[in-house]
Formats: structure tokens, C-alpha cells, sequence
């Protein structure tokens, strides 16, 4: 027994030359009269959008990562202009595995990596913090008034004197225990991040900051000093 297909409102057209090309809306008749002109576009887009993914590179944004709709953060951003160096931030900390800061390689090694990381882009140089920076202060009182100064002094030379020098402006910056480990075996190196170069005005590569952090390590490490980094900037790249 055999159906009767010319009561089928779709019967199979077993030639090509049988197909009305008049059949169907607009969009059938241009998808399916011109199929060799679609599959070249649909070539011509794939390749469009495979050189388009060739040229997309990954890069986090801080603000991106924190919960902008949260009160406390939508206060931070409000007044973030007169918060500069808080929030976006690398710590490096500077170990040494022999003895303790107070010593004269030590500190100079301290003084190269504070001043390379010092001319990275994006660094927000005016809050940046470590032992070499004039931000880091003592202050003391004494009978003529309150006295202070940086806690490395212009005039510090690498000389056992200069270096009890340190080791007492130290214990009045009251820094131990923030920039000074409390067994004086490191010292932290405090680094803000602006959100754009300002040189620029483009925005931050987090992905180049890391390679270019990680440089100074790979630089500076040694049998005797080790180097360790924290940060949105550092973990956001890996």
C-alpha cells in the first residue's frame, strides 16, 4: 500500500530542475538560491573573526574583580581621587636568608629593587612605600620638641654606624610589624597602581606589569635574598 504524496504539502523534489526557486519568503529563496555566495560570506566572516581572535590579549581590571554595587566599594570609588594608593596594589617582599636587614648588601639590593620597581608604568610613584622611600619617616620626642626624619638618611654610607643608625630609625617609624617583618629577616616594598599610564592615558597591562615584576625577581634573587610577590596585578596574570 502506498501513501498518496500529492495530498503532501511538502513532496520531495527529486530533481533540482523540479525545485520552484520562487517558493518560500524572501529570506528562504535569497538563503537557498544563492547558497554558493552565503557559504563564501560565511568563509569570509569565519576567516574575519579567526584574525579578530588572533589579536585579543587578556587583561584584568581591578574594578572588574570587586563588587562595584556594594555600599562600601561605591564609596570607595566616589573618593578614590583622594585615596590614591590605597585598594590596587603589588606588596614585594625583599627576604634575606643569611642574618637580617641590617646589613650593608642587603639593604643596597633593597635600594636597586626599590628604584627599578620606582620607574615601572602604572606605579603610583607619590605613594609607593618602602625603607628607601622620604614617605617612610621616624619621629621622636625629645626636650627641644618633636624631632624626625627619613629612616634611611642622605648621608647613609653602608658603614656599621649608619647601619645602627637604621636599625634605630626603625624601631621609632614605627614600621615593624607593616613595612619590617617582626624578626627583621624582610622588609616589604609597597606598590600602588594607578588604573591608567599616566604618560599614555592607556589603560594598565596587568599581563606586562607581571612579565616586568617578574624580571626584577628573576634579577635580584640570589643564595642570600629571596623575593616574594602578592597583588591583584601579580595573581591576575598568571
Amino acid at each position: 500500500m502506498h501513501a498518496d504524496s500529492s495530498l503532501d504539502p511538502h513532496p520531495v523534489i527529486a530533481r533540482v530542475e523540479d525545485f520552484d526557486r520562487r517558493s518560500g519568503n524572501l529570506l528562504e529563496r535569497a538563503f537557498f538560491n544563492f547558497r554558493p555566495l552565503v557559504l563564501i560570506a560565511c568563509l569570509l566572516v569565519t576567516l574575519l573573526l579567526g584574525w579578530q581572535a588572533g589579536k585579543l590579549q587578556l587583561n584584568a581590571s581591578f574594578e572588574k574583580m570587586i563588587p562595584t554595587t556594594h555600599p562600601y566599594v561605591i564609596n570607595f570609588l566616589e573618593y578614590r581621587g583622594k585615596l590614591s594608593g590605597l585598594g590596587n596594589s603589588v606588596r614585594i617582599a625583599v627576604e634575606t636568608t643569611s642574618g637580617d636587614i641590617y646589613d650593608k648588601t642587603y639593604l643596597e639590593t633593597l635600594a636597586r629593587i626599590n628604584d627599578e620597581v620606582f620607574l615601572l608604568p602604572g606605579v603610583d610613584r607619590a605613594y609607593m612605600k618602602s625603607l628607601w622611600t622620604p614617605a617612610v619617616r621616624w619621629t621622636a620626642v625629645t626636650e627641644e620638641g618633636l624631632e624626625g626624619g627619613t629612616v634611611i638618611s642622605e648621608d647613609y654610607d653602608g658603614s656599621p654606624q649608619a647601619l645602627q643608625k637604621v636599625r634605630s630609625n626603625i624601631e621609632r617609624s614605627g614600621q615593624i610589624g607593616q613595612l619590617v617583618a617582626n624578626d627583621f629577616k624582610s622588609s616589604i616594598i609597597y606598590v600602588p597602581l594607578l588604573s591608567r599610564i599616566e604618560a599614555t592615558g592607556q589603560a594598565l597591562d596587568y599581563a606586562e606589569f607581571a612579565r616586568q615584576v617578574e624580571a626584577l625577581r628573576a634579577k635580584h634573587e640570589s643564595a642570600t635574598i629571596r623575593i616574594h610577590i602578592t597583588g591583584f596585578a601579580r595573581s591576575s596574570a598568571t
